[in-house]
């Protein structure tokens, strides 16, 4: 096996480490191993970190560049004009580096088969919720870790009785979406369902309206939860359909249509008979009151479902567009730092043979296991390929030698004297444009 061709990863485990990077710094640096090569360690650790901080920096640079002319959020004065093919070329640009950033940050993606199989579960509302993802000229979905949760709920349909089941939930869910322009939009739904176009024009902005004032196709909205359940996943989308489920309208209809229906003719009775005027008028009032009754029960479960919807959108949402990019950046470095550094520590001054990595790397993964009790399926290609491109590690035929913890250090350190030569020689130059496999 090559250095360059990684083992398949366990699906079942996360490529997160959830520790800090200060975190695994310290720990390390404690290890009664470390012995006299701690000195060494700290520099080689402050070294790496700046060196990295500066390649985030540059593409922070970059993604913010392209995404300037699709940000919804800007509060600044536009003085630069784009054509439409440089939009278009910032659009693929802000596309490719969003998605190498989120395969760094250690995020997967929820591909278009299994997110239309996500969005046709049944949900758990009793509703109908519906989502067209013809709507949208750009989405990329990504979550990080999924885990299970129980739920114990008391309802009608169980008798009351205590019932529990389980969720399937995202420790971390991205969302990257543009809206198809309206006449784009409505030239597909003329093409599709042979209407004019002007009645599909309609179409697609009558169910618009239901988004708020601002919103438009010319931006590119991100958006960072937490703590997601699969099944609330339709509830992200701005664009989304809620209606009954045809088993809940029958069943509505029988017993509100039914109980109604007997209202009427008891309230009707009563009033043919009354020889008091207040008799009528309570009768009436109580017929109101089952009418409100059946009118309240219709409702009820839109209710519960727009009031999930609001805890999901204000106490699950992280970050909005830009700030969303940064956290992303923050978590990808991040990543980055952890990765390197512990796969250095592991190998520090050794010789490992290309075909010894997948066992190096199960090692590292059952070290971690040991020490912190979490199950991580360790990127020790992905810090190799890092380290190679820094020159801590080098490759010498078919077996990697890398760079002693003290020399490292001062490899790293002659990068960041670079890096701070590099950043004062093109201070005043226009931001970079950047390719992933430069940062």
């Amino acid at each position: 096996m090559s250095a360059e061709t990684p083992p398949p990863a366990d699906p079942a485990l996360s490529r997160f480490i959830p520790l800090t990077r200060q975190a695994v710094i310290a720990d390390l640096c404690q290890d009664p191993a470390m012995a006299g090569e701690r000195p060494a360690f700290a520099e080689l650790a402050l070294h790496l970190q700046r060196h990295r901080s500066h390649g985030y920096r540059a593409l922070a640079d970059e993604m913010r560049r392209c995404y300037l002319p699709f940000s919804p959020d800007r509060d600044t004065k536009r003085v630069q004009t784009f054509s439409a093919a440089e939009t278009g070329a910032m659009k693929e640009k802000l596309s490719t580096l969003t998605t190498h950033l989120l395969e760094r940050a250690n995020y997967n993606p929820i591909d278009t088969e299994t997110l239309n199989v996500l969005l046709n579960e049944k949900s758990p509302y009793s509703l109908h919720i519906s989502v067209d993802l013809a709507e949208y000229d750009e989405l990329l979905i990504f979550r990080r870790e999924t885990y299970s949760r129980t739920h114990t709920v008391r309802n009608s349909q169980t008798f009351f009785l205590k019932r529990s089941y389980e969720t399937r939930n995202y420790r971390r869910l991205f969302i990257l979406l543009k809206l198809k322009p309206e006449a784009d939009r409505a030239a597909e739904l003329a093409s599709t369902q042979n209407l004019s176009h002007a009645k599909a024009l309609k179409m697609v902005r009558k169910r618009r309206k239901q988004l708020p004032t601002g919103t438009s196709s010319d931006f590119i909205y991100m958006k960072v939860f937490k703590d997601i359940p699969e099944h609330d996943l339709e509830m992200l989308f701005p664009l989304r359909e809620v209606a009954f489920r045809p088993f809940d309208k029958m069943k509505f209809y029988a017993t509100a249509g039914g109980g109604t229906a007997f209202g009427i003719f008891s309230t009707t009775g009563k009033i043919l008979a009354a020889t008091n005027p207040f008799t009528a008028v309570g009768a009436l009032i109580g017929f109101g009151g089952l009418l409100a009754r059946q009118i309240a029960t219709f409702f009820n479960q839109h209710t519960r479902y727009m009031m999930e919807l609001s805890q999901r959108l204000f106490f699950h949402n992280l970050a909005n567009n830009r700030a969303a990019l940064m956290l992303l950046l923050d978590r990808a470095e991040e990543e980055d730092v952890k990765e390197d550094l512990i796969a250095l520590y592991f190998h520090a001054g050794t010789r490992v043979a290309t075909q010894e990595l997948a066992g190096r790397k199960a090692r590292i993964d059952e070290i971690i296991e040991a020490r912190y009790g979490i199950a991580v399926d360790f990127e020790l290609h992905d810090a190799l390929s890092r380290l190679k491109a820094d020159g801590a590690v080098r490759s010498e035929g078919d077996t990697l030698v890398f760079a002693t913890l003290a020399e490292a250090a001062e490899i790293y350190a002659r990068l960041v004297t670079g890096d701070d030569r590099d950043d004062a020689r093109h201070m005043c130059d226009p931001a970079p444009v950047l390719e992933p496999a430069e940062v």
